[in-house]
C-alpha cells in the first residue's frame, strides 16, 4: 500500500505528513501573495522536487535571484528540514509506544505524494493553479472541521 502514491493518501500515517507538507504550501502561497506575487502549480511541483532531492543527499541547483525565487527556497529549506522535528510512534511488542525521528525514507514517500497530487491536479495552462487552489480549500475545510 505504501508503494502507490494514491494509496498513500488513505493511509492515516501519511495523511499526517501530507497535511503537514501541504499547511507548509498553503503558508508560503500566503506569503507570496502577501508579497504581491503570484506562485504557480509548476514552482510548487518544482520546490517538492528540489525538497526531495536534498532529503535524498542530492545538492539541487535552489536560485535566489528573485523575491519569487527566494519565496521558494524557504519552501524547499522547510521542507528539507522538517524531518527533524517530526516523530514517528512506533508500537512495542509489549503494547508499548516508542517514539523515534521520522526515517527519511518515509519523508521521501510523503513528499512524492504531494508532489503526485500536484501533477492530477494542475492544468496543462502556463501559470495555472489548480493545485494551490484545491490546497487552500482543504486545509481550510480540515481546520475548520477541528
Amino acid at each position: 500500500m505504501k508503494d502507490n502514491p494514491t494509496d498513500r493518501m488513505k493511509d492515516p500515517f501519511y495523511a499526517g505528513l501530507l497535511f503537514k507538507i501541504e499547511q507548509m504550501i498553503c503558508q508560503v502561497d500566503d506569503e507570496a501573495k502577501s508579497q504581491g506575487l503570484e506562485l504557480t502549480d509548476s514552482q510548487i511541483r518544482s520546490a517538492l522536487v528540489k525538497a526531495r532531492k536534498k532529503v535524498e543527499g542530492e545538492d539541487p541547483d535552489i536560485p535566489e535571484a528573485t523575491e519569487r525565487d527566494r519565496i521558494l527556497a524557504v519552501l524547499i529549506d522547510g521542507l528539507f528540514q522538517a524531518p527533524d522535528d517530526i516523530m514517528e510512534q512506533i508500537p512495542g511488542a509489549d503494547g508499548t509506544v516508542e517514539e523515534e525521528p521520522l526515517r527519511l525514507s518515509e519523508w521521501i514517500k510523503a513528499l512524492e505524494t504531494v508532489e503526485d497530487s500536484v501533477k492530477t491536479r494542475k492544468s496543462n495552462i502556463p501559470g495555472s493553479r489548480d493545485y494551490l487552489n484545491f490546497v487552500h480549500r482543504f486545509i481550510q475545510q480540515a481546520e475548520d472541521a477541528e
